[in-house]
């Protein structure tokens, strides 16, 4: 759906930049342009409403180019709005919970009866949230930031994340477990779903960046991460602040946004 939407502001977009483009002065209607093939290249004929064929000198092809610009603008510009009515409507009538609801919208009666066909939300988030436990890390200090979910983190920047993942309903955990193909386990800062799209994503938090052992740690962790199939911007999602940036909440909420909700 969110797909649809920007395809349908990118239209609109295109559609006023050819009400810019548009020579409104230009009258071409009942006008067309017919041509023949010559050695030097085409030669150019303006055909009129009224029959009249007027042969177009070289000397006058700015008129025909100007034409067959406009021509095209006008066969656009019906393009696209046919485009963005057939979207509109789309996204009127298109309901992208009713097909959850067809099993949601039952009794429990009867949904005990049934063997749903596609797995009901609620049923999927628990799942993924036994597949995906938490709080993983052996590391010895407890977090002593609290958050709004009411589990402890290390620090104030988690907890701000947190918070703003408890805020959308993004289903997440703190610190799972993950698993590489080398053997090794490592713990990412959260483990999050797109509940819509079913598809899970990590979360790193990079919270002394600008300090030189601690980024090339971080960045061979990244690079870990790519060579065992979370790569950054597809599954991974990162975060980041030094001691003289701070935490971006706007680009944070901006981030979950577009990925996780």
């Amino acid at each position: 759906m969110k797909k649809f939407y920007e395809e349908l502001n990118e239209l609109k977009r295109i559609e006023k930049e050819i009400d810019k483009l548009e020579n409104k002065n230009m009258n071409i209607d009942g006008q067309t342009i017919s041509f023949s093939k010559r050695k030097s290249g085409y030669q150019y004929y303006i055909y009129h409403s009224d029959g009249r064929r007027t042969y177009v000198k070289k000397s006058d092809l700015d008129i025909i180019k100007n034409m067959a610009q406009q021509e095209y603008y006008r066969d656009l510009k019906e393009a696209v709005t046919r485009q963005i009515s057939a979207l509109e409507q789309f996204l009127a009538d298109y309901n992208a919970e009713a097909i959850n609801k067809v099993y949601e919208n039952r009794s429990h009666a009867k949904q005990i009866l049934i063997e749903p066909l596609i797995q009901p939300d609620a049923e999927f988030i628990q799942q993924w949230y036994q597949q995906n436990p938490g709080n993983q890390n052996p590391f010895p200090e407890k977090g002593k930031y609290i958050t709004d979910k009411g589990e402890y983190v290390r620090s104030k920047s988690e907890k701000i994340l947190a918070d703003m993942f408890y805020k959308h309903n993004v289903p997440y955990q703190y610190e799972p477990a993950l698993k590489l193909k080398s053997g090794r386990t490592v713990y990412p800062d959260f483990v999050l779903l797109n509940t819509k799209e079913r598809k899970t994503y990590y979360w790193e938090h990079l919270g002394l960046a600008a300090e030189d052992d601690y980024a090339s740690k971080n960045l061979e962790k990244i690079n870990i991460y790519e060579k065992n199939g979370v790569v950054a911007g597809e599954n991974l999602l990162i975060s980041m602040e030094t001691e003289f940036s701070s935490l971006d909440i706007k680009q944070i909420e901006q981030k979950i946004k577009e990925k996780l909700v």
